[in-house]
């Protein structure tokens, strides 16, 4: 496996350690960290590097609350971020969950298990994600070449056969297929529309 790179967003020297220790006593993955103190910072590091997971304080010198999860989700959607926060900011760290970010830790109850599995969990969930929107990206555009093509044939707005002008006749799609394309094509029946055929015989 690939080394994870991590981004850690926090400005107290001492939170910093623990977590990084945290982070070196269990090895789940191995992983390469890089370290910021404040949001511009963060926000630069995030342009030259792509980063697997943010870890992010949301107490900043330049930036607090919602607002400092919201910049950097908005602007790198693909990164998985897990919002770090003590015991008074749960609220908060719960808003930014449903904004977009994986996971939330209290650093006041955090353990070593506790981080490495956050981590591992957050970029699968965060892979599955983007497969989703990506699986969802390609509906659409498959609709919207659906749209274009009915735009473009006369398709029956009621029975979507094909009107074929030299043929003047209306014909199915199979059939539109097989005489532009040349090729008989073949569409099997399933049980259910077999029976209904016969019982309208």
């Amino acid at each position: 496996m690939n080394d994870i790179l991590i981004l850690l967003v926090e400005e107290n020297p001492a939170d910093t350690s623990h977590i990084k220790e945290y982070l070196q006593e269990k090895h789940f993955f191995h992983f390469d960290l890089k370290e910021a103190e404040s949001l511009g910072a963060a926000l630069s590091l995030m342009s030259h590097y792509d980063f697997d997971v943010v870890l992010l304080d949301l107490v900043l010198p330049d930036s607090s609350g919602l607002d400092t999860a919201r910049r950097i989700i908005t602007k790198y959607p693909e990164t998985a971020v897990i919002v770090l926060t003590n015991s008074e900011e749960e609220e908060t760290a719960r808003q930014a969950v449903r904004y977009g970010a994986e996971d939330c830790l209290d650093k006041t109850t955090l353990s070593s298990a506790m981080l490495t599995k956050s981590v591992a969990y957050a970029i699968e969930r965060k892979k599955l994600i983007l497969e989703k929107y990506d699986i969802l990206s390609d509906l659409v555009l498959a609709l919207d070449k659906i749209e274009s093509l009915e735009n473009v044939l006369p398709i029956c707005a009621g029975c979507k056969k094909i009107y074929h002008e030299d043929k003047h006749h209306w014909l199915s799609l199979e059939e539109f297929t097989d005489l532009k394309s040349g090729i008989r094509t073949h569409t099997p029946l399933c049980p259910d529309c077999k029976q209904d055929i016969e019982n309208n015989l």
